[in-house]
């Protein structure tokens, strides 16, 4: 009897530094995986600093203010009504978790990844990463430029590579020409415009009236290009060229002017130039009086635009054909990823989040800023 009374502590003794000891070895080298793909603590790491960067940019957002990850009461911030720490943690995993799911759909949708290319965009980001001396931040923090351009670089080409066998001409889910074409003549509009205000302040800034001689030479210029524009004489480059020698800019000179082919309701410019815009016929001109501002506007052919949509970058003003389909399939892909994300299989290493925690690469950060002030 008193022989056990004497081994069951003793029993219990061991047990608990047994545990203590498998606790202090557990392998925290790598932070989340699956049968496909492991991401090491460096990477775990590296999407807390991008996370953290983008909390900051949400705090000042949403309260007006900005913060430092140094400010006094960092850790009890908010953001989207969460602490700060663990907003900034439930982001980095989910990056995580969808880099995880790109690179498994990578492989169940054979797609073919060019290593070369991988690999010179590897030693790019490097190369760039080092130029501005983030390298020494990342490795401050636990952060190989390996690591760090694998999240980075690779995964946005993992990611573009598998957009692609989907979307692009041979892809699986391929967008059509036709489709393409319909898409950007539906949606886009080539137009350009010179605008010269009426308004101009005096030496103590008052606003006032331009003259009527300057006036004049206005409305006769923009109607002489409305015409040259309307008739075909003229390009818009040549109507630049034109107001430079009119308006005295030299050869050097800056002019008004604005052209572009793009969702024309997208952009900042007023409601009152869009709807004039609309309005005209293809590669046609007016002129307008909007708010003290006199306008040349010019509408082209979109049409003409559209026939040289393509990814050949030889192609004289080419449109980029990916990027018009991107614009058709990015949501329809985002929601094939989420929900890929969602039904993905995978291992957290607990040991491995808690080690190296959102609080510590706060702390380290925080250390290297500071020993960089002291350093200038």
């Amino acid at each position: 009897m008193k022989i056990n009374k004497i081994l069951k502590p003793l029993a219990a003794v061991s047990a608990a530094a047994v545990m203590f000891s498998m606790a202090g070895c557990a392998d925290t080298s790598w932070s989340l995986r699956t049968s496909n793909k492991e991401l090491s603590n460096g990477m775990w790491i590296y999407k807390t600093y991008s996370e953290m960067n983008q909390a900051l940019q949400k705090y000042q957002e949403e309260t007006g203010n900005s913060l430092q990850p140094g400010d006094e009461g960092f850790a009890d911030k908010k953001v989207e009504k969460k602490n700060i720490y663990e907003w900034i943690a439930q982001k980095a995993k989910d990056d995580c978790v969808e880099v995880l799911t790109i690179e498994k759909l990578v492989k169940d949708n054979k797609v073919k990844v060019d290593k070369e290319s991988i690999e010179s965009n590897e030693k790019m980001y490097e190369t760039y990463m080092t130029q501005y001396g983030m390298d020494k931040m990342y490795e401050h923090l636990g952060v190989s430029l390996k690591s760090a351009a694998y999240m980075d670089s690779t995964v946005s080409t993992y990611k573009e590579d598998l957009f692609k066998k989907l979307y692009d001409k041979e892809g699986t889910k391929a967008v059509s020409d036709e489709d393409v074409k319909k898409y950007y003549t539906d949606n886009y509009t080539d137009y350009y415009y010179i605008h010269y205000s009426f308004k101009t302040t005096d030496d103590d800034g008052n606003s006032q009236d331009i003259d009527d001689d300057t006036k004049d030479k206005v409305t006769k210029n923009f109607a002489k290009y409305a015409k040259e524009l309307s008739d075909g004489s003229k390009t818009k480059t040549e109507i630049d060229e034109e107001y430079k020698t009119d308006f005295e800019l030299g050869d050097n000179g800056t002019v008004p002017s604005v052209s572009a082919a793009e969702k024309l309701d997208d952009t900042d410019i007023k409601d009152e130039v869009k709807n004039e815009i609309k309005a005209l016929g293809d590669k046609k001109a007016t002129v307008k009086l909007i708010d003290d501002t006199y306008y040349l506007l010019y509408k082209g052919s979109i049409s003409e635009k559209a026939a040289k949509i393509t990814d050949d970058t030889s192609v004289e003003d080419a449109v980029s054909r990916i990027n018009i389909v991107h614009e058709m399939k990015d949501d329809e892909f985002d929601k094939y990823i989420a929900a890929e994300k969602k039904k993905l299989k995978y291992d957290t290493n607990e040991d491995c989040l808690s080690k190296y925690s959102v609080e510590r690469m706060v702390k380290l950060y925080n250390e290297f800023v500071n020993s960089q002030s002291g350093n200038s």
